[in-house]
């Protein structure tokens, strides 16, 4: 099943001293030198992770675009403010279901056609984990459109509206499902929310990669990030029956239930025993842990603690 995800966000200098020389050496997987704060950001020893990478630039662009350390320790002199917006990166997944020449030639497309065609550069790399399960793409362009021989006095904020990222969310859907298409697969993807769509589920929480490097190195036995996945996952195979037992209305037994009050214990505890049955089966899926054998579930069994 193909999957969607469209994350945009603006790389900030902010207080912390943020570097865009840094963060393109590390989605490149490449050693910068950042002029500005006289370091050397080497992660060359992560080139595994990275499948390709390149630089995107608008037509008639100077030399010194293409080469990433120079574009953006320009970026960086550029900016004068402590807390400048210095770059927007769209994190994009990739479809398992093509090759990848096929994903990497679909996000440069869109990238051309949707940023660097109206005047931004932009820096693409394609991901892939260990496990080869989550495919993906960093696309790292300017703040600036290029004027000539360097970057225009204005920032183009016109990508700051939401409804021009509503359009950038539904154009990497479709030339997602173009590129399926042309791959002559059968998968397609959705940009909309889960209730637009009219799907009866809970959006699963993202884990993230912090948290997964926490787990792996034995720093967490079972950080609460996973334990909150386990419970929507838990959540979303108990709906189905809330929903059903819902619609209902009530339980149909001879002799019982003739009162509403009556109906009402009957109706709650048939949604208990069935809640109750689906957690503990999908609980157990998830952990491999035995079933409880008290008539109440376990305290780790009730979902983590969202009151913190």
């Amino acid at each position: 099943m193909a999957l969607y995800r469209f994350e945009a966000r603006i790389i900030g200098r902010e207080s912390r001293g943020y570097s865009v020389v840094a963060a393109s050496a590390y989605r490149a997987g490449i050693k910068l030198h950042d002029e500005r704060n006289g370091k050397t950001h080497d992660y060359s020893r992560r080139s595994k992770g990275v499948v390709t990478s390149t630089v995107l630039t608008p037509q008639g662009a100077p030399e010194w675009v293409s080469d990433p350390e120079s574009l953006w320790n320009r970026v960086e002199a550029g900016e004068k403010r402590k807390d400048s917006q210095l770059a927007r990166e769209f994190i994009l997944s990739l479809p398992k279901e093509l090759s990848r020449e096929e994903q990497f030639r679909l996000t440069v497309e869109w990238a051309q056609e949707r940023l660097v065609g109206p005047g931004l550069v932009a820096q693409v790399a394609i991901h892939y984990t260990k496990s080869g399960k989550n495919p993906h793409a960093h696309v790292l362009c300017t703040m600036r459109k290029l004027d000539g021989e360097k970057f225009h006095a204005k920032k183009a904020t016109e990508w700051n509206k939401r409804q021009v990222l509503r359009e950038l969310r539904e154009s990497w859907a479709d030339a997602v499902n173009a590129a399926l298409e042309k791959a002559g697969r059968p998968e397609r993807v959705d940009h909309r929310s889960l209730k637009e769509q009219g799907i009866d589920r809970m959006p699963q929480p993202k884990v993230g990669v912090a948290t997964t490097a926490m787990k792996l190195k034995g720093l967490l036995q079972d950080p609460e990030r996973f334990k909150l996945l386990r419970w929507v996952k838990s959540l979303n195979e108990v709906r189905p029956h809330l929903r059903a037992i819902q619609k209902e209305g009530e339980v149909s037994q001879i002799g019982l239930g003739e009162t509403w009050w009556e109906k009402s214990v009957l109706l709650l505890q048939a949604a208990r025993h069935k809640t109750r049955e689906t957690v503990v089966d999908t609980w157990r899926k998830l952990i491999g842990s035995p079933a409880p054998k008290g008539p109440d579930m376990a305290p780790h069994q009730r979902g983590p603690d969202m009151s913190r």
